[in-house]
């Protein structure tokens, strides 16, 4: 027992396999601390290129439409009613909503209830004392939720990403941030925050929707989704 134990310490040139490298990206994307360097190393390695600033800020304005969640409902194939609830260590009612399956791609809203004991709450907190659902950090805004999309056979995709990073081939997944909300919850005692996403083009199989916002105390937790195919 001894030898093995000493083997595996002594052993500078470790093999990570498939599924520790794609836990390890998501938790890094979700603010955790990778402790081990060697690990960090090999994850810094799987870094999706970025382009420079400026074509970054020219791209964002060209993004294709079929990468944007469309405009009514011509494009609409289902969508379901349903609210899918996060496992969180905290009081706020974090879930997986208004699931809309579109040609170019799945839109969904994850949105947070935090209970206040006055009917008509104050939305006047302090810039760090708001959460903020977006895929951007406004001017003002020191932080946002961090959302992490895992494709499972595909890439692993972030709200951190910027717009104009998407790929020029249509049939790789992206994420793309839309419209964010805050305001009294509608039972007005509540505060709800969200935020509008779209994976494009539309999944071909289960998807690991992974959410943490460490400033407000709401460690990673995930929902494995899987929706039914359509022919």
């Amino acid at each position: 027992m001894s030898e093995r134990i000493n083997f595996a310490y002594v052993r500078s040139t470790p093999r990570w396999d498939a599924h520790l490298l794609r836990s390890g990206q998501v938790l890094r994307l979700a603010g955790d601390d990778i402790p081990d360097p060697r690990l960090a190393t090999q994850l810094d390695a799987l870094n999706r290129p970025e382009r420079s600033r400026t074509e970054q800020l020219i791209r964002s304005r060209d993004l294709p439409d079929y990468r944007r969640i469309p405009r009514g409902d011509s494009e609409l194939r289902v969508s379901f009613d349903i609210a899918l609830p996060f496992k969180t260590n905290s009081a706020i009612d974090l879930r997986l909503k208004s699931l809309r399956l579109f040609r170019t791609g799945l839109a969904f809203h994850v949105v947070a209830h935090e209970t206040t004991v006055e009917q008509m709450p104050s939305l006047n907190q302090p810039s760090n004392e708001q959460m903020n659902f977006g895929s951007r950090i406004k001017p003002g805004e020191p932080h946002r939720i961090r959302l992490i999309v895992d494709t499972i056979t595909g890439p692993i995709l972030a709200n951190s990403t910027h717009p104009g990073d998407y790929p020029d081939d249509p049939n790789e997944p992206w994420l793309h941030g839309g419209r964010s909300w805050r305001g009294i919850a509608e039972n007005l005692y509540g505060i709800t925050t969200g935020g509008e996403y779209f994976l494009s083009p539309p999944p071909l199989g289960p998807l690991w929707i992974t959410v943490a916002y460490p400033e407000f105390d709401l460690t990673s937790t995930t929902i494995e989704l899987q929706l039914p195919q359509l022919s």
